[in-house]
């Protein structure tokens, strides 16, 4: 049995709702660290909150970014594709009202793998109707592979909107995974006045980023800001490395 990758986070997926209840799927994230050629192992968990009984097709679809946005391919249409490999212990659930129900995927990474992630998709064949309209629920687990330490998180220029009579200070800037492995960004703003004092801090919301991918993190400052000249520092923590941008203002 080839050597099982190590799981570094999970956690649980947001409902699907359907008909009167929810369905959910747990874990919806897990990350992978490990080399070429091993194995991983999951198990899914699909809960039932209607009041019927939901059937569900799973698959597996490798994830890639293109032009900063991602994209799921079916399973051998990429080069390297991991999903390709995907062995699961059932390709058909049915999950009765109120009940659960798992299904356990196994994938191996292949050498020459391009791929960094891998959907478990559980497609929904009931066809749920919402007045005149037919829909399906269908939800997913992502799995991330990091292969190597080519970690690396590029910034463009930071955006700071002073605060207003009608609005606060705003903080946007757009990040980059330039590295080769996926990770995930959490920053703080860090407002400094001209006496070196922190005048507030406000949290950016963490955000996951595979290899390629682009994303804007944005943040309010809920409190109310002193006139004067101030520093506006972020501080990103990426996968044990750290960037920090600032960007001066002035508030009136």
């Amino acid at each position: 049995m080839k050597k099982i990758m190590q799981i570094l986070a999970l956690v649980i997926a947001p409902a699907a709702f359907a008909g009167d209840g929810a369905m959910s799927l747990s874990p919806a994230v897990v990350m992978l660290r490990g080399k070429t050629g091993e194995s991983a192992s999951q198990t899914m968990v699909m809960r039932n909150g209607t009041s019927r009984t939901m059937s569900f097709d799973v698959v597996a679809q490798d994830v890639v970014v293109d032009g900063g946005r991602r994209v799921m391919m079916p399973a051998g249409a990429i080069a390297g594709s991991i999903a390709a490999t995907a062995v699961f212990s059932t390709r058909h659930i049915s999950v009765p009202a109120g009940g659960s129900a798992a299904v356990t995927m196994t994938v191996t990474v292949p050498p020459n793998a391009s791929p960094r992630a891998v959907v478990a998709m559980f497609r929904g064949t009931d066809i749920i109707r919402h007045g005149t309209a037919n829909s399906t629920a269908s939800l997913g687990a992502l799995l991330t592979f990091a292969l190597s330490d080519e970690i690396a998180l590029t910034a463009e220029p930071m955006k700071v909107t002073p605060q207003s009579r009608t609005s606060n200070l705003a903080v946007a800037q757009a990040c980059v995974n330039s590295g080769r492995e996926p990770l995930v960004a959490r920053g703080v703003v860090a407002v400094i006045g001209a006496d070196g004092r922190v005048a507030g801090k406000a949290a950016l919301a963490p955000r996951r980023l595979l290899p390629g991918e682009r994303a804007e993190l944005a943040t309010d400052y809920a409190g109310e800001i002193p006139p004067g000249h101030y520093r506006v520092l972020v501080t990103y923590e990426y996968e044990g490395r750290n960037l920090m941008q600032s960007a001066e203002i002035d508030v009136r």
